[in-house]
């Protein structure tokens, strides 16, 4: 039996109604936001140098403005990443979340392109009245962007070589926390293992299905040039045949284990069967993130070049908009293979109908 009174609980709801009304009352617009602190952290290095370059506040409002949507995106990641650990194949509500923050990623990346049009309106004349104070300060340096790769997925070792080491620039706990997020599962793992444990697979015989209608497909092809079917027909080897598919994975060609590849091809192929439209439209919404992503980089590196040419070092030591340059390649496609599928689609007309037992 409870030991506490009636008394004693309308004297604790009546605490707690005050401490609310005094939070309330003391939590204004500005201190919630932490305004104060926000909108006093735009220091302008010309200034302090007795050079005024008013264009300088622009380029820190910008850059500050792109770290706190970095730290929305990573937000945003770890909830898709800890949703991806559990089963999603009998757990609509939670794919249809993951969806919801996959679009929101993708959205904030739209924002960030226009950041660029934003930063633009600055001059190569402009920035170089106060680019010499930024050194050695550099976008090379932002944590929160090599996290976002990271947890993305991009791997060390598909990173393109450069004067400096993307460790080097962090110590004490910026590089600890590099290494914490390194560690973790990333997102492209995650999507693998789910597609891997896709329930149609469990069995062979709706991929043999597949592979019965691709085999179908390429004897009944129409097409007339010879060399234009066989190479279709070596494609499709590399997705049936296990050993071809690890030797494009081996060479850096492919990323996706063959069980996820499989699972891929699998959902793009019945994505308007009960239970696999969700999956194909979180497949869409990890390309449409990709994509942008690319296009991000590629405005970045056109941005970089109009200010600074192409001679012209980075003001953290690097090559400059030559390296940017040198990130624009498929090694920093996370899912590529899921732009690539496409091709590695049998056409609509040729795939078997899906037999209501199957999958379950």
């Amino acid at each position: 039996m409870s030991c506490i009174n009636g008394k004693d609980r309308v004297n604790d709801h009546q605490n707690n109604k005050r401490c609310k009304q005094n939070v309330s009352a003391s939590n204004s617009y500005a201190d919630y936001l932490q305004l104060d602190k926000l909108l006093d952290s735009q220091t302008m290095l010309s200034m302090q140098n007795g050079r005024v370059s008013y264009d300088e506040h622009l380029f820190i409002v910008t850059h500050q403005a792109y770290e706190l949507w970095f730290k929305q995106i990573l937000f945003e990641m770890d909830i898709v990443c800890k949703l991806l650990s559990g089963n999603l194949w009998n757990n609509e509500q939670e794919m249809f979340n993951i969806l919801k923050r996959l679009g929101r990623i993708s959205s904030i990346i739209k924002l960030l392109l226009e950041h660029f049009g934003v930063l633009e309106t600055m001059t190569p004349y402009d920035f170089a009245e106060f680019r010499d104070y930024l050194k050695p300060a550099s976008g090379f340096q932002s944590l929160q962007f090599r996290m976002i790769e990271n947890k993305l997925g991009l791997k060390k070792e598909n990173r393109v070589n450069c004067c400096k080491s993307y460790t080097d620039c962090f110590n004490g706990k910026k590089y600890d926390e590099l290494e914490r997020v390194s560690a973790e599962p990333s997102l492209f793992s995650l999507v693998c293992h789910w597609l891997e444990s896709i329930p149609m697979l469990k069995d062979n015989i709706v991929w043999d299905q597949y592979r019965r209608a691709a085999d179908h497909w390429l004897e009944r092809s129409t097409e007339s040039d010879i060399s234009c079917l066989e190479k279709q027909r070596k494609l499709m080897d590399t997705v049936f045949k296990c050993d071809q598919h690890k030797r494009l994975v081996d060479q850096g060609n492919r990323k996706f284990s063959h069980m996820a590849l499989k699972g891929a091809i699998i959902v793009y192929a019945y994505r308007h069967e009960k239970g696999y439209t969700l999956a194909n439209k979180i497949l869409e919404s990890l390309v449409d993130i990709d994509t942008l992503l690319s296009k991000w980089r590629y405005s970045h590196f056109v941005m970089v070049h109009k200010m600074i040419g192409s001679y012209s070092s980075g003001t953290g030591g690097t090559t400059g908009s030559e390296y940017l340059r040198s990130t624009l390649c498929d090694s920093y496609r996370i899912f590529i293979d899921l732009v690539n599928l496409p091709a590695l689609i049998v056409p609509a007309m040729y795939i078997p109908p899906l037999i209501k037992s199957q999958g379950k």
